[in-house]
């Protein structure tokens, strides 16, 4: 009677299945506080930002951090093209202006990226072969080509798309009318 009793209190499949859950946490653990070592060490700036599944990721996870950023801004009057790095410190910085176009010459999308994508190739040879995040801003229809054209020569790991021109607009404020005065 009293083996029965002590299986009652104490049954092994359970306590070794704890141990093994135990043991599978301790591990995870141990891969999080890995993973986060390497990242300190190299200052790079992760996509994910959920630590859930680096256990997951191959032992070469530094090749799928992103390193810079391409930022192209298209504004009805000017097109702005920003290169940053991961922290968000400028690297080069290029305008419609500074391409020597003025005035009406600015609004041409096509002309303006086909001579800051020469630049781009020419100037930053720093950027071949490493991982780049891609923002368009205000890209419309283009947005396609745009990408083909920089995936040619860049790898282009993240695209990010804002549209910031509103399709219906704002409620316009109400129009003040002017007081007459009578003449008599």
């Amino acid at each position: 009677m009293s083996e029965k009793n002590y299986t009652k209190f104490f049954d092994l499949n359970k306590f070794l299945r704890f141990i093994n859950l135990k043991k599978q946490y301790f591990k995870q653990l141990k891969n999080k506080e890995r993973f986060l070592s390497q990242m300190k060490e190299k200052n790079y700036k992760y996509l994910n930002t959920s630590l859930a599944n680096n256990n997951r990721q191959p032992s070469n996870f530094v090749d799928n951090l992103i390193t810079y950023v391409i930022d192209l801004k298209f504004s009805r009057s000017n097109t702005l093209l920003h290169v940053m790095d991961f922290s968000g410190k400028l690297k080069f910085f290029y305008s419609a202006g500074s391409v020597k176009y003025s005035g009406k010459n600015k609004k041409s999308r096509y002309m303006i990226f086909r001579d800051l994508y020469r630049i781009l190739v020419s100037k930053l040879a720093f950027l071949k072969g490493k991982p780049v995040a891609l923002h368009l801003t205000n890209v419309g229809i283009n947005k396609t080509w745009i990408v083909k054209k920089l995936k040619k020569r860049f790898f282009i790991k993240c695209v990010k798309t804002f549209n910031l021109h509103p399709h219906n607009g704002c409620r316009k404020r109400k129009m003040r009318r002017k007081k007459f005065k009578k003449k008599k």
